[in-house]
């Protein structure tokens, strides 16, 4: 044994003989109690008989539109937009507009831009306070509304060169493709 574990050994015998335990009886027993309470082994919890109960979900109802509803973006046709091959034809910035603003000028917008045969926009919202703008919930529920739908037809959201999570990607359905 080194010399340091014995030193330590014996200042352990003196501090043991200058320490009287309080009530030493009912302070064991206690403590025998508690440790043997930790060690037994927990019983298995009683259950009834095992039934899974799927909630009811109601069957969709059936939409009829003239119009297909727009898509996601795949991310293929996402990916060559922010690497700029595939080319943004317009912006359109929803800044500080009202929702009434901003819908009637992107309406406007998009029409224009099917006109032209512009088929990419980019289109601004905006983060809001805290990522949680108005305008950037409202619009992709917008471009699924039966006028926007004979219109746009996928949107994602932009890349963070074009503006991130404050911006989407809008394709516009080819006007050619209507003519046939």
């Amino acid at each position: 044994m080194s010399r340091r574990r014995k030193e330590d050994r014996e200042l352990w015998e003196q501090v043991k003989k200058s320490v009287k335990p309080l009530h030493s009886d009912r302070a064991s027993a206690k403590f025998k109690q508690a440790v043997g309470e930790m060690h037994k082994p927990r019983p298995a919890p009683v259950r009834g008989p095992s039934r899974i109960v799927k909630p009811h979900v109601p069957e969709p109802a059936i939409r009829i539109s003239l119009a297909p509803k727009p898509d996601r973006l795949d991310a293929s046709t996402a990916r060559k937009i922010a690497k700029g091959r595939l080319a943004i034809d317009g912006r359109i910035d929803l800044h500080g507009m009202t929702q009434a603003e901003a819908h009637a000028r992107l309406f406007r917008y998009l029409s224009t831009a099917h006109t032209l045969g512009n088929r990419t926009i980019l289109v601004i919202t905006g983060k809001g306070v805290r990522g949680e703008g108005i305008l950037r919930q409202a619009v992709p529920r917008w471009l699924a509304e039966p006028e926007f739908r004979a219109i746009a037809s996928g949107f994602s959201e932009a890349h963070v060169s074009h503006g991130g999570s404050g911006a989407l990607y809008v394709r516009v359905r080819n006007p050619r493709a209507g003519e046939r």
